[in-house]
């Protein structure tokens, strides 16, 4: 006998079943649901799951709360007077969610007016979230203050897309990574103006201006540095590969919105086969990275970041870590050339 597999292991491995806990948001407390969700993560890392899925299942699960919080907020206040979506960008638009993730949403009305309304359901929805552990985003891109009519959202995305400034579209380049999450209004218009944009040389040229504001910590002789010993691998890594899918699907004329996706679309068309697959391969080697640290610090009860020290990296993870930064910057060095960027 090598051991004995009682009634409370096979609860236990039940628990960490991600339709279990889809099933539950809607009768679990808020203030559990971070937690619930970190040891959900930790079983489905420890049975080696890749990263970006389990952040796909995240994803998955914050989608079912906005839906909750929605439900409830139009149960309190009444049916909505007019048709709207409540959205998400950023990484929840994407699908691609770890541990430490903040809120990135916004409301799209049918109609101008409602606001009384309209503010009491966002205000109950945000509050919803940062009950659940999920804070505010810093820079305020929530539907706390992100509410206008589809033709005003139509106009400021085009507004965007036409005459860019570049540091204004470094900091909303994450609102071309929405997504409709709970409503009725039909976000098609919304996407077809963003593709549309896709095809302009203006907005591309500025996107791609984005795409190179973060560089790889490559040195001097390829080699990596750091910063009093850590990485940042959301800023250096993770970021300059969304950032260049994005700007690389839209010029393939795509509709997409993870980034693994992107890079698919743009394989063989806008990006050559093995840049696109060497960001690939990149993108999911941070991220299992990022959630692996990140779950490492939440076990301990340390604070959850970006950041992981490089001394911590087992030599494997180190030359994976330079072979993805040399990919990056690569790509980044060809974007430059193309788009005629300094």
């Amino acid at each position: 006998m090598v051991g004995v597999v009682t009634h409370t292991d096979l609860v236990l491995h039940q628990a960490q079943n991600p339709l279990l806990l889809l099933r539950r948001i809607e009768r679990l407390e808020l203030e559990r649901y971070a937690e619930e969700v970190a040891r959900l993560v930790e079983g489905l890392f420890g049975r080696g799951l890749e990263g970006v899925e389990i952040g796909r299942v995240v994803a998955s699960l914050n989608d079912a709360l906005i839906r909750r919080l929605v439900g409830e907020a139009e149960a309190a206040l009444g049916p909505p007077p007019v048709a709207y979506r409540f959205m998400v960008f950023g990484s929840e638009g994407r699908r691609e969610q770890a541990l430490l993730t903040d809120q990135d949403n916004a409301l799209v009305l049918g109609e101008d007016g409602y606001e009384a309304y309209f503010q009491a359901l966002a205000e109950r929805v945000v509050g919803g979230l940062l009950r659940a552990g999920i804070p505010e985003c810093k820079g305020g891109y929530m539907a706390t203050r992100w509410r206008l009519p589809l033709p005003a959202w139509l106009e400021t995305f085009r507004r965007w897309m036409q005459a860019p400034e570049p540091q204004a579209l470094l900091e909303t380049q994450i609102f071309f990574d929405f997504r409709g999450v709970a409503g009725e209004l039909s976000l098609k218009p919304l996407e077809e103006a963003v593709l549309e944009g896709g095809q302009r040389g203006v907005f591309l040229y500025h996107l791609a201006q984005a795409a190179l504001a973060f560089r790889p910590p490559l040195g001097l002789f390829g080699r990596v540095r750091t910063e009093e010993g850590f990485l940042d691998l959301k800023r250096s890594a993770l970021a300059p590969i969304v950032s260049l899918a994005r700007l690389y699907a839209l010029l393939a004329g795509s509709p997409a919105r993870g980034t693994l996706e992107r890079l698919k679309a743009a394989e063989g068309t806008t990006l050559s086969p093995e840049g696109a697959e060497r960001l690939a391969e990149a993108f999911r080697f941070f991220f299992h990275l990022r959630l692996k640290h990140q779950l490492l610090a939440w076990q301990k009860g340390e604070a959850i970041g970006n950041r992981v020290l490089w001394a911590a990296l087992s030599p494997g993870e180190k030359r994976q870590a330079l072979e993805g930064f040399r990919a990056i910057q690569e790509i980044q060095e060809s974007t430059a050339m193309r788009f005629q960027l300094r």
